[in-house]
């Protein structure tokens, strides 16, 4: 029994690869077209200004939103905004055990800022020790997660927006940079 599941799994492998070796197959069938116009277009892997620009932007939003699944979220919206897949995933891991303490704690700042302007926010501080029972951090994510929802999307908007605009900036002084190396070298003494 061990052999014959062994062998199906190593056939379905080895399927498995000789299909994706062939992106005219998979644009061939209707259920993998998406994955094949998103997935295997050259722009997406390929850093150009407007790619790696929008892969930072995408990147920076979604790094700033404290979800456990980052990196697959990053991916699928940097494929559909058909930006640089690559960026958008690094860009994910400025969210670590040590930054996000800081990111927490400005999120729920700019959260509890912004829903005051509009509604009541908690009056309760935000814990700094975890709850002992399920339902007290039931009750404790109850009322701060929205604030720290808020939080995130005003914050991941802002800092996409400068992260996209700083990067297509300096990749255009870079270019210019490089134009007017090109241009000197090129002129005789």
């Amino acid at each position: 029994m061990l052999t014959l599941a062994r062998g199906w799994f190593r056939r379905t492998v080895f399927k498995t690869i000789r299909f994706l070796k062939h992106p005219r197959k998979l644009r061939d069938r209707p259920t993998m077209r998406w994955f094949a116009r998103h997935f295997l277009d050259k722009r997406v892997w390929k850093p150009t200004q407007h790619t790696l620009s929008g892969g930072m932007a995408v990147g920076m939003f979604i790094t700033l939103q404290l979800l456990p699944i980052q990196m697959p979220t990053a991916t699928i919206l940097a494929a559909i905004f058909r930006v640089n897949i690559p960026i958008a995933i690094a860009m994910c891991w400025l969210s670590n055990p040590f930054t996000i303490p800081f990111i927490a704690w400005l999120e729920y700042a700019i959260g509890k800022w912004f829903l005051a302007l509009y509604t009541t926010v908690p009056t309760t501080p935000f814990p700094n020790h975890l709850p002992e029972s399920m339902v007290d951090a039931w009750l404790v994510l109850k009322e701060h997660a929205p604030v720290m929802l808020v939080g995130g999307i005003i914050l991941g908007a802002v800092c996409s927006l400068v992260s996209y605009v700083g990067t297509w900036g300096f990749w255009e002084v870079g270019t210019r940079m490089e134009a007017a190396k090109k241009l000197r070298t090129a002129r005789p003494a």
